[in-house]
């Protein structure tokens, strides 16, 4: 494997996972390519390319798609086949060039598929191969787990709670839900059974990177909610004790996911998911899980999901059992990497 310095300049960052894996890396050059450096960009790919073919390896797996034009070159100097995997959307307006030679692309979803064909890649050369999750590293919620995850974030242990995870940006459709969240909050309406009374008014809570340019607006849509309706933690890495604190996780994307990872890795604990009815997470919420998908710029529409989740939460036997079968069959590590080597096998021997 080919490795490159991480941001920080350190050389061996994430090199310990590979090294138990007893998988070797390679210190990887420069992969960036630019119109006014085409050249010299060039003449660096051709001699990663004579670089390659000295080892000799089956096929190239590019899972940075930002870095075409040096996978295109390297895999025409070496004879390798160039396998691109598309994880987002495209960094391109055309391929143009790029898009020929042996080169196949794996697309986690078909929204992906669908639209890096729609910038120049060849429908035939395009598989959809879904991303997977490991269920062991998402395991299913217990009492006892909610208890203590509830307990270390502060949270009463009555309150239904509403989980967001990921970046705090519009396009992630925060703001959307904040909007959204007041008519939840008024609303409070959660029955936990026919005849019962509602339940406490829920907590929404917020785990992720609040950059400088979006702070002002998330502070000013979080102020102008009910104190204590809305809180907020840095982000973190393990991110199984916020789930299993949870009741609810809302995915809002407005920008569509390519695939939607928070999707699977809640879902894998027994939480059923709100999220957008477009992209990578649309694909997801198929069959049953289709009414739990809304456009999130509808916020009222958005209000409703939310409810309607936290009573199906409360109220339906088996659900968790069911969010968590979904994943296990569809989208397990197994299942994933079973037909990402299937691909790149294909691809090696054509």
């Amino acid at each position: 494997m080919w490795h490159r310095a991480g941001p920080d300049g350190d050389p061996d960052e994430g090199r310990a996972v590979f090294d138990r894996l007893g998988v070797r890396l390679r210190h990887a050059r420069d992969y960036r390519f630019g119109i006014r450096t085409a050249p010299t960009d060039v003449f660096r790919f051709v001699r990663e390319g004579l670089r390659l073919r000295r080892s000799r390896p089956d096929v190239l797996w590019l899972n940075r798609p930002e870095f075409l034009p040096w996978g295109r070159v390297v895999s025409f100097v070496s004879g390798v086949p160039l396998a691109v995997h598309l994880h987002h959307a495209p960094n391109y307006r055309r391929l143009g060039p790029f898009a020929g030679g042996r080169t196949r692309y794996l697309a986690v979803s078909a929204a992906m598929a669908r639209a890096w064909t729609a910038v120049g890649a060849p429908p035939d050369r395009v598989d959809v191969v879904p991303n997977g999750v490991d269920t062991a590293a998402f395991p299913a919620a217990t009492p006892a787990s909610t208890r203590r995850a509830r307990a270390a974030l502060g949270l009463d242990q009555d309150r239904p709670v509403v989980l967001y995870y990921g970046r705090l940006t519009r396009s992630k459709g925060v703001l959307a839900l904040l909007e959204a969240w007041g008519r939840v909050h008024a609303s409070a309406r959660v029955l936990v059974g026919p005849g019962t009374p509602p339940a406490p008014a829920p907590v929404l809570v917020l785990a992720g990177a609040l950059y400088p340019q979006d702070a002002p607006a998330v502070h000013r849509a979080i102020a102008a909610l009910p104190e204590g309706s809305v809180v907020v933690v840095p982000e973190r890495d393990d991110v199984v004790p916020l789930l299993h604190a949870a009741d609810v996780v809302v995915a809002p994307s407005i920008e569509p996911e390519g695939f939607g990872r928070v999707v699977v890795e809640a879902m894998s604990t027994g939480r059923p998911v709100v999220a957008a009815a477009s992209g990578g997470t649309a694909e997801i919420l198929s069959g049953e899980w289709t009414r739990f998908t809304v456009d999130p710029t509808e916020t009222a529409a958005l209000a409703d999901k939310v409810l309607e989740a936290l009573h199906a939460a409360g109220t339906e036997p088996g659900l968790a059992d069911r969010c968590r079968a979904w994943v296990r069959d569809r989208y397990g590590r197994e299942r994933h990497v079973a037909a990402l080597l299937r691909a790149l096998e294909a691809h090696a021997k054509h």
